[in-house]
């Protein structure tokens, strides 16, 4: 299995491996347009030529992005893609310099085996205005936000010993 960067041509196969678990209400679901128009966002596993999964990096700006559609084909699961799968994305966010990742899911066991941890604030305000807000199913959701810190938020200075501080010397005239 490899996992890639999908092409314009594994549209179809994304598309049907979403809607295999929207209709089961696990994933929301996904027009053709939307995964014609993000498929550069998405990143798939190939098995001998066949797409087996796929999960989206989606960018709300430079410090946060959010997993999407991370899904297995059901006749490929059990063989750790998805894990595979979200380790990658995790790797491409890193590189694109993201420092955090953020997921909104049902299966939070394995978002947390993976590094993820649950947000104490709820919905970080970027998912509410763009995708919460207009969603079908806001008024029942019981999906839950988790997110990993790819890059720390702020540099760690470097902290003198007392004993070693400069010590002001006084004027001489």
């Amino acid at each position: 299995m490899r996992i890639r960067r999908a092409q314009k041509q594994d549209v179809a196969a994304v598309h049907a491996i979403i809607e295999a678990y929207a209709v089961q209400g696990v994933l929301l679901p996904r027009t053709w347009e939307q995964v014609e128009r993000g498929i550069g966002n998405y990143l798939v596993a190939a098995d001998a030529g066949r797409v087996v999964g796929c999960v989206a990096v989606e960018s709300y700006g430079a410090s946060l992005a959010e997993i999407r559609s991370l899904a297995v084909a059901p006749g490929a699961r059990g063989a750790g893609t998805g894990g595979k799968l979200l380790d990658a994305a995790m790797k491409q966010a890193k590189r694109r310099k993201i420092g955090r990742l953020l997921s909104v899911t049902g299966s939070t066991g394995f978002f947390e085996r993976h590094g993820f941890r649950r947000l104490r604030g709820g919905m970080p305000a970027e998912k509410v205005e763009r995708d919460c807000a207009h969603c079908s199913k806001a008024a029942t959701c019981r999906l839950e936000a988790l997110a990993i810190d790819l890059a720390p938020a702020h540099r760690v200075l470097t902290v003198l010993q007392p004993g070693r501080l400069p010590v002001a010397q006084p004027a001489t005239a």
